[in-house]
């Protein structure tokens, strides 16, 4: 949002722009660039509708500056329709998609190069002028935060205007000349023959006011904010108008905003000659509890309740003492962001200045600090184990339907390993309770694209059923080594014995259980302790259990499929 200076200085009254420069990232929010024209505020993060318009920005510098504003708030017996009786224009909506429209017929209208302040502030604001009628509601835009939008009456069928969804592969071509594909998803804004608007985020092309517009349709809408979100997203479109229609308006002020258009339409000697309104004018009132205690207790300091009071009704919100030290607090209109007491809490905080709250000591216990040895030991190993060379993978912590198979598994094996009550399909069934198998299954994808070398490794959980008791959970490391070699054991051996040190590990000839055989080489296997706990071994996998993952056969070997070694062992 860029902000005019001399816009500013026309809204506020005796402003210092040099004290507002200093004050505004202390206050309220940040700045992206300063020039002698204008002050770009930083809006990333920011949920404050209220700061993109620059009468929302000029009471904010009135509250932190200690100065008055220019201007009042309308109300609706000075509305500039109030006091006529006017016919209306066709005009059918649905609630859900729009809860307030607002369309007026404005006729007589001439189109002109705008004057020369009115330029000014547009090219301040980041903005082009166009011409005198697209001109207007760009300045109303900005001055109010509310977009509106104008129709050139003659390209719209029988002045109708309908609010409603798109059908789905509608097309229209918006204002920036390109065709825009719409779904159901969508809002537009409709005759009775076609798409006339994307509804908050642009025009279209074919009702633009052109040098022969004489008559208008004034468009002032509010749409479901969410749905301009997804509209503007999917159509990879972001707009002035967008931007504020998903940030939040209000019913005064779209009033308002309507209001404003319409002289300044009257001033260019256009004639008001028809008005639909439909939906609630009213905004819903909202209140919020305040506490001298609760606001304090956050602070951390003693904030005296006179310079509480001040700093809220600055900003435009109404208190009333409801018990002692506490207040009722009715929220302005404008202020969408305040829904809850520590909202309001954050705005005496920012008031009396984050910089002048003194830093204190915490007071009682300090937590105990957490231990951390095992990630220490992760990241630690992880590094390594890159430095060496090999290539950490990342498997899911299911078992595959392929790993299950070459495992040999069958349901009267279910106990052995922990099922999901829930898979969300036949490939996450089953937890994992090794690594490794995972890592052959990584093997065979990479010998598939022809790769000979390949050392891979992974650290992550494991699960062990618990009988009555949730699955037990621990971390592992494993390591897969294929190197085109008749022993590839004997590289992940010189691997293994460099981090002995760091995972505080021995290896040593053991004994294979009966019902490994069918998985690793029976003369090539060791078991890995720490102290006297095994706690994982270093193997070369069996052939008969490659062959079940289709590995490919070296090129001489006379059915002899490639060589794989693992390791893998409990690191916690």
């Amino acid at each position: 949002m860029k902000v005019s200076k001399s816009w500013l200085k026309e809204l506020v009254d005796k402003v210092v722009i040099e004290e507002v420069e200093r004050l505004l990232p202390l206050r309220t929010i940040g700045t992206k660039e300063i020039t002698d024209d204008f002050i770009e505020l930083d809006m990333k993060g920011y949920n404050r509708a209220d700061l993109l318009s620059i009468r929302g920005v000029a009471r904010e510098v009135a509250a932190i500056t200690n100065s008055e504003i220019t201007f009042n708030e309308l109300n609706g017996l000075e509305y500039t329709w109030a006091s006529r009786q006017l016919p209306s224009t066709p005009v059918t909506t649905d609630e859900e998609l729009n809860p307030l429209q607002a369309v007026a017929k404005i006729e007589g209208l001439k189109v002109n190069t705008s004057p020369k302040e009115w330029v000014k502030k547009l090219t301040d604001s980041g903005m082009r002028s166009v011409n005198n009628i697209v001109d207007v509601t760009n300045l109303i835009m900005l001055e109010y935060g509310h977009p509106l939008h104008a129709f050139d009456a003659n390209k719209v069928k029988n002045d109708t205007i309908n609010i409603r969804r798109a059908k789905d592969g509608e097309e229209i071509v918006t204002l920036d000349g390109k065709l825009r594909k719409l779904t159901a998803e969508d809002i537009i804004l409709a005759d009775d023959e076609k798409p006339l608007d994307v509804a908050g985020v642009m025009g279209g092309e074919g009702t633009q006011t052109s040098n022969s517009t004489r008559t208008i349709l004034l468009s002032a809408s509010l749409f479901n904010p969410a749905m301009v979100r997804k509209t503007s997203q999917r159509l990879k479109l972001s707009s002035e108008a967008s931007k504020r229609f998903y940030h939040g308006l209000t019913r005064k002020r779209l009033l308002q905003a309507l209001d404003r258009a319409i002289k300044m339409y009257e001033e260019l000697g256009g004639k008001l000659t028809a008005l639909t309104l439909i939906g609630n004018l009213e905004d819903r009132p909202k209140t919020v509890i305040l506490t001298l205690k609760k606001i304090n207790s956050l602070i951390g300091i003693d904030i005296p309740e006179e310079n509480i009071k001040k700093y809220l009704e600055s900003l435009g919100f109404h208190l009333r003492g409801v018990n002692v030290n506490s207040w009722e607090v009715e929220i302005p209109y404008w202020r969408l962001d305040i829904d809850i007491e520590e909202d309001l809490i954050e705005e005496v905080a920012r008031m009396f200045g984050y910089e002048k709250i003194p830093a204190k000591k915490l007071q009682g216990k300090l937590p105990e600090r957490i231990d951390q040895s095992l990630f220490e030991k992760i990241y630690k190993t992880k590094k390594f184990l890159a430095e060496a060379g090999l290539t950490e993978v990342q498997t899911y912590s299911f078992y595959s339907t392929g790993v299950l198979a070459a495992l040999g598994f069958n349901e009267s094996l279910e106990d052995a390993i922990v099922k999901i009550a829930n898979p969300i399909s036949k490939e996450t069934e089953y937890l994992r309770e090794f690594i490794w198998p995972n890592l052959i299954e990584v093997v065979e994808k990479n010998l598939r694209r022809d790769f000979n070398d390949i050392a891979i490794f992974e650290i992550g959980k494991i699960y062990l059923p618990g009988k009555d008791n949730p699955p037990k959970e621990s971390y592992h490391l494993a390591i897969a080594l294929m190197n085109d070699t008749d022993n590839p054991l004997e590289e992940l051996l010189v691997i293994l014995n460099s981090i002995q040190d760091l995972l505080h590990i021995q290896i040593e000839k053991g004994g294979m259980m009966k019902e490994l055989e069918t998985l690793f080489h029976p003369k090539r296997f060791a078991t890995v302790k720490s102290g006297d706990k095994v706690i994982g071994g270093i193997a070369e996998v069996h052939p008969r259990f490659l062959n079940n993952f289709g590995s490919p056969r070296s090129a001489g070997g006379a059915g002899i499929t490639k060589r794989v070694a693992i390791l893998e062992i409990k690191i916690e």
